[in-house]
């Protein structure tokens, strides 16, 4: 079975070491995000530039992944879930729209 993470198939989760190192990176970032993103948080933090837009989605991702796995929900599930959360989550929601309307607006003016 393919997991296609953004579009792309994902066929390697299918290999027993890839897929237990996936897991075992994701689950050992999991506390040290969750102390960044906190921290962060604290001081005001909102992914509004690229940079901080990837850092958001990839902790949120890396909380989401944990938190499936622990229901657990098999691994490929997991991750089609937690890229869902990330693409909906409203605050990267509103990064990737801005980010479509002002690509839109850059090539109407270079055709215009």
């Amino acid at each position: 079975m393919n997991v296609y993470l953004f579009g792309n198939p994902v066929e390697f989760l299918g290999d027993d070491i890839v897929s237990s190192s996936i897991h075992e990176i994701l689950t050992v970032v999991r506390d040290p995000v969750d102390d960044l993103m906190s921290r962060l948080i604290e001081l005001g933090f909102s992914p509004t530039a690229q940079g901080s837009a990837l850092l958001y989605a990839v902790s949120l991702f890396v909380v989401r992944y944990v938190h499936h796995m622990d229901e657990d929900i098999d691994q490929q599930t997991a991750i089609r879930l937690s890229q869902a959360e990330v693409v909906s989550h409203p605050a990267i929601s509103r990064f990737l729209a801005k980010q479509a309307g002002e690509t839109i607006d850059r090539r109407v003016k270079n055709e215009g």
